[in-house]
């Protein structure tokens, strides 16, 4: 007996995977929100660290800002996947373009989890310590160490960002105005250590995310014509 594996397309499932870009975006702000909205700065007193952080509701608010974050990430991850495949359409045959995309969407998500792992352990640690003592110190080093590691991850994104812009460009996929705003949008993402550049990579994603899903469902609808 032989069995015949039947081809089936991951079209429908890629074209909502790409709506991943629009959950990341909206998950990782709340996330943000969530850790870092209410929470005293760093470098704030150490009376007023230890308070806060004493607090197990306020705790509990950044381990759920961990929870919203990394589930953003996971999400992006979806994206991306979507991102790789509308890029090695666009490339053809060579592949380079879309190896560069997959390596640094893959460095900016490993890095920012790592970033986000790194902010909750060390900032609600005082839940596993002896009497639940909060170290002022380590929370410093946790809001300094977690900031880098995300602004390092903006290597991976500026990549990820100019290789598919470029791709698009040379396909003559989008308007060349809107391929030119995506490589500057790229460049810009690698100064992440001042967060603001993430604003112009979020809203790349956003627009990115929006337009592969508009355009995934055009071109099912154009499909039967076509076979027709």
């Amino acid at each position: 007996m032989s069995t015949i594996a039947t081809h089936r397309s991951n079209a429908g499932l890629a074209r909502w995977a790409a709506l991943g870009g629009i959950a990341y975006v909206v998950l990782f702000v709340v996330g943000v929100i969530l850790i870092f909205g209410s929470s005293p700065d760093s470098s704030s007193a150490p009376a007023k660290i230890i308070s806060w952080y004493s607090d197990s509701g306020h705790r509990d608010r950044i381990n759920f800002g961990w929870l919203a974050a990394g589930l953003g990430v996971f999400f992006f991850l979806w994206f991306l996947s979507a991102l790789r495949r509308t890029v090695r359409r666009l490339e053809g045959d060579d592949g380079f373009l879309t190896g560069l995309t997959t390596i640094g969407g893959s460095v900016y998500a490993a890095l920012t989890l790592a970033g986000l792992a790194v902010n909750d352990g060390i900032r609600t640690m005082s839940d596993d310590t002896y009497h639940h003592q909060v170290f002022p110190g380590l929370i410093h080093a946790a809001d300094d160490t977690a900031w880098v590691l995300h602004a390092s991850g903006g290597a991976g994104a500026a990549a990820m960002i100019l290789a598919a812009s470029i791709a698009a460009l040379r396909a003559g996929a989008v308007a060349r105005w809107a391929g030119w705003l995506g490589v500057a949008a790229g460049v810009l993402s690698l100064g992440l250590i001042a967060f603001f550049p993430w604003f112009v990579t979020a809203i790349w994603i956003l627009v990115v995310s929006g337009g592969m899903f508009i355009r995934g469902g055009r071109d099912a609808q154009a499909s039967p014509a076509i076979s027709g």
